[in-house]
């Protein structure tokens, strides 16, 4: 069959692309697209002849970064696709699915998590590569640098083709008479230098999405310790910070001026620097958490002794894991009733009296609470431990 390309063999991210070979011909006309575009996919024509078949598919799943899935009616019933999605739920990796047919998954498709992304299939292969990359899950380290995609020897010959068409006018309007190729020196006409007109100092917008082109905007800081935070852990001492580098963050630590020494996780040096899970964090006092909006890949956030009690920007973190607010104003928690991925929830001395909202979260196993919080409410057959603290 026509249209297949070398799949990716590297070290980078890419994507696994999960498949039914009954649609070969249309999936691979569009990830073909994807790859002419320089993203990074891996699917089963990479697997050498002769290899240990499943042992290459399970090292190219634990290796990737996301994954690709075309739904359709023999892809659910194909044990190879049903490995796949289940590899796929064990290890987390975020899903998106582009529907090819209208089928609904059965009991095998239900252990997917929560992190999937669904895209209907449209008209033709172009049409669906081009949602695929407007959905915004391929990020930039699925990508190529952008020198990989630009048609060197195509613009070689055009510079060829340029320079010849340019010599051989030069030469005619030589031979004409029309060109002379040392006139005599012009006398230079002086004029006068008008006054500079003042510019105004530009502001930087706050971003509050990725979408289109507002993932190129430069962000604008709501305090001095979230900057700090998020320069540290970017390694971008001085540069311009644009929202799609939040995306890239996965952990961020903040520790206010503490005076219990006892919370988890939380030690110090000898300088009085604190520590969060041996990381070093930023002191201070962070009220506004709408920047973390943007840090769609967080897993990992401490908020510990902090001023917050608004948790409703971290509705859409999907990724986050582990969240530590020990320590800090929270009172309500409608806020984290939207995180799919939560495991861990640090309360201890938090004025949080009522845990119901968090019955809902499907990843949810442990919330530690400390004594001074009792009475507490939630529901007897919550699937979450309440683990208590003195």
């Amino acid at each position: 069959m026509k249209g297949f390309f070398k799949p990716y063999e590297g070290k980078k991210p890419f994507l696994f692309v999960s498949y039914s070979h009954r649609q070969s011909d249309r999936v691979v006309s569009t990830i073909r697209i994807l790859h002419e575009k320089g993203w990074r996919l891996w699917y089963d024509e990479g697997i050498p002849a002769g290899s240990d078949w499943p042992a290459n598919i399970a090292r190219h799943m634990e290796d990737c970064g996301a994954v690709l899935f075309f739904l359709s009616e023999t892809a659910l019933l194909s044990p190879n696709c049903l490995s796949e999605i289940r590899t796929a739920a064990r290890l987390r990796k975020p899903i998106l699915v582009l529907r090819l047919e209208d089928v609904e998954g059965g009991a095998d498709w239900d252990v997917l998590p929560d992190r999937k992304k669904h895209l209907e299939s449209l008209e033709t292969e172009e049409e669906d590569a081009e949602q695929i990359l407007a959905s915004g899950f391929l990020t930039r380290r699925f990508h190529h640098r952008w020198t990989v995609s630009i048609p060197w020897r195509a613009l070689g010959l055009v510079a060829s083709l340029l320079f010849f068409a340019a010599a051989a006018s030069g030469f005619a309007l030589l031979a004409t008479g029309r060109w002379t190729p040392f006139p005599p020196p012009e006398v230079p006409v002086v004029t006068p230098t008008p006054a500079p007109t003042p510019t105004p100092t530009p502001t930087a917008p706050t971003v509050i999405d990725l979408g289109g082109n507002e993932r190129f905007f430069a962000i604008s800081f709501p305090d001095t310790q979230q900057e700090r935070a998020v320069r540290n852990a970017l390694q971008m001492p001085t540069e311009e910070i644009q929202a799609w580098n939040l995306a890239e963050l996965s952990s961020l630590y903040f520790c206010g001026n503490m005076v219990r020494n006892s919370l988890n996780g939380v030690s110090f040096r000898e300088d009085g620097t604190c520590l969060v899970n041996s990381a070093p964090v930023i002191q201070g006092q962070v009220k506004d958490l709408s920047l973390m909006a943007n840090m769609l890949q967080l897993e990992d956030l401490a908020l510990i002794c902090q001023p917050v009690s608004n948790l409703s920007p971290l509705s859409g973190l999907q990724l986050l894991k582990n969240l530590n607010l020990s320590g800090s104003s929270a009172i309500k928690l409608e806020g984290l009733s939207d995180l799919p991925s939560l495991n861990t929830l640090h309360l201890e001395y938090t004025n949080v009296r009522d845990l119901t909202p968090l019955e809902q979260l499907p990843a949810l196993k442990t919330v530690t609470v400390s004594l001074d919080m009792l009475p507490l409410r939630w529901s007897p057959d919550a699937r979450f431990d309440v683990i208590l603290v003195r």
